[in-house]
């Protein structure tokens, strides 16, 4: 009953927690509405498209047929799947008693009569003390803890002065038994009965160690029991859901083996990781100690520095080892540079001599062209020049008849037109302007029109050489050029930006190098200038030092 209680609460819970409350339920039913809604909306669009179709009938019928052919298909896919998995379980059944039996056998081959007479012996001794002692015992105690039960349930309700009562009978049988012990220990003589209680405490042990015994027995077989169960069950399930094979003992020997390589190699993986982890600390201790040492033997070089008047040489020395391979490095990228620009220079000369021979063709067809172009310019010169003196006499003689017309008396009928023989001089000059204007434009266009077509002709052309002669194709070997042009430019101004924080430094600490090595030399100019008198004397191409002998 308790484990029935146990497993409805746990049902209750789980519904509770995994449950969908009354508003989900609600939304769910109303989305499921819908969609029923226009599913049939859609079946009734299908219907009435289907029945406009003359040949609805037999269409019909053969797509009955077809779902009534998949749907044969699908069990029989079904069953062809549980036939094969009936299959497997039917091997690995068979595989599994094979394996019994041959156990079986082996043991069988190692049992004589004797050997199971004495087995059945000790089971029948065993299950007799269990029917007859252990079982009976166990009734009895079970008895009395009901007749205690019956005994307590009958009585009435006990007082605070009964239990006062009962404990003070308890406190009385319990110092009555210590009295009684007490005068027992201090009897000197032994009695019979005392000569047997040794006997009767072994006896006592072993009673107690059989009942011990035969319970662990009990839990044993009751714990071999569900495991069997638990074993049947598992075997049922990998049989239906067509499981992996249970491993045999080789099998299962040759896993444990590999499992006691893997962990020897873990072992000795760890043990390396140790020692590795023991040789960084000791590396770590080692690095502390020789820094500690480098600092103390810095302060007493700085020390000794101070002493000599020259602080901070070692610094500056270091600084100037650090500056001569920065130097070094910006000399290699220096180096790296010019290397590039060489290749680039290498590259521009060959692409213009590949320009150059791919432009003489054009040349030698631009020649000629440009002879006739001569020709034609220093022909169209000489006609304007024609022109212009033919224009100049006749705008001299027309402004002439103009101021003789004018300088005469105009009837008055006859004023209008000469007013309109002037506007319409001025309009036909202007049309005539916007003529030259409009030929040169059409020149133009049907320039622009031929190049158009010239393009199009090398660009559609099948022969790659009349490809790279397209306007196209310049302009976008052009734009790939200005492209790498602008991604080297851009790469170079981030180079210039990154270094520029350490070519400031590096200039920063050879102004500092310069003053130093001034200083030095004032400094040693000022020691020369202190030191005893001396002459030089040229002897040759050899100069000398000679000291004074007073000084």
């Amino acid at each position: 009953m308790v484990e029935m209680f146990k497993n409805l609460h746990r049902e209750r819970e789980q519904m509770q927690s995994g449950g969908h409350t009354t508003e989900e339920l609600r939304k769910d039913i109303s989305s499921m509405e819908q969609e029923k809604e226009q599913l049939i909306k859609r079946v009734e669009k299908l219907r009435t498209k289907v029945e406009s179709n003359p040949r609805s009938g037999p269409m019909l019928e053969v797509a009955r047929e077809l779902r009534q052919q998949r749907d044969r298909e699908q069990s029989l896919s079904s069953q062809k799947q549980e036939q094969r998995n009936n299959v497997n379980y039917v091997q690995n059944r068979t595989s599994r008693l094979k394996q019994q039996i041959e156990s079986m056998r082996r043991s069988a081959s190692q049992l004589t009569p004797e050997v199971m007479i004495r087995k059945l012996d000790e089971s029948v001794r065993t299950n007799s003390y269990l029917v007859n002692q252990k079982l009976r015992n166990d009734v009895k105690a079970k008895k009395a803890v009901c007749e205690d039960l019956e005994r307590v349930a009958g009585e009435a309700g006990l007082s605070q002065a009964d239990l006062k009562k009962l404990q003070e009978k308890i406190r009385e049988v319990n110092n009555e038994a210590s009295r009684l012990t007490e005068k027992k220990m201090m009897s000197g003589g032994e009695s019979p009965e005392d000569k047997l209680s040794m006997f009767r405490q072994q006896a006592a042990i072993v009673v107690r160690k059989k009942e011990s015994t035969a319970e662990k027995l009990a839990e044993l077989r009751s714990d071999l029991q569900t495991l069997e169960a638990d074993v049947v069950e598992k075997r049922g399930t990998l049989g239906v859901t067509g499981g992996g094979e249970i491993l045999r003992d080789d099998d299962l020997k040759r896993y444990a083996n590999k499992l006691r390589s893997k962990n020897a190699t873990y072992k000795k993986l760890r043990q390396d990781f140790t020692n590795l982890e023991e040789e960084t600390r000791t590396l770590q201790y080692t690095e502390e100690q020789l820094q500690g040492r480098l600092n103390y033997v810095k302060q007493n070089l700085a020390t000794i520095e101070a002493k000599k008047g020259v602080s901070g040489f070692v610094d500056t020395q270091d600084k100037l080892e650090e500056v001569s391979a920065k130097k070094a490095d910006l000399d290699e990228m220096k180096g790296k540079t010019l290397d590039n620009i060489s290749e680039m220079v290498r590259a521009l000369t060959l692409k213009v001599n590949e320009k150059r021979a791919a432009l003489q063709p054009k040349i030698r067809e631009v020649r000629p062209l440009r002879e006739k172009h001569q020709k034609v310019a220093a022909e169209f010169t000489e006609k304007k020049s024609a022109f212009e003196k033919t224009t100049a006499g006749y705008e001299s003689n027309r402004a002439k008849s103009e101021a003789e017309v004018t300088r005469r008396s105009v009837p008055a009928g006859c004023q209008g037109h000469v007013l309109q023989a002037r506007s319409m001089r001025a309009e036909c000059s202007a049309e005539e302007s916007r003529l030259f204007y409009l030929h040169s434009m059409k020149e133009i266009l049907s320039l622009q029109q031929r190049r158009i077509q010239d393009e199009v002709k090398l660009y559609t052309s099948s022969n790659n050489q009349d490809k790279k002669r397209s306007m196209r194709e310049e302009y976008n070997r052009r734009i790939s050029e200005q492209d790498a042009l602008s991604k080297t430019l851009r790469e170079q101004q981030k180079d210039v930006r990154e270094k520029h924080q350490s070519s400031q430094d590096q200039v920063r600490l050879w102004r500092d190098v310069q003053r130093l090595m001034q200083m030095k030399m004032s400094f040693s100019n000022h020691k020369v200038a202190v030191e005893p008198k001396a002459t030089k004397t040229n002897a040759g191409n050899q100069q000398r030092m000679v000291f004074d002998e007073d000084d």
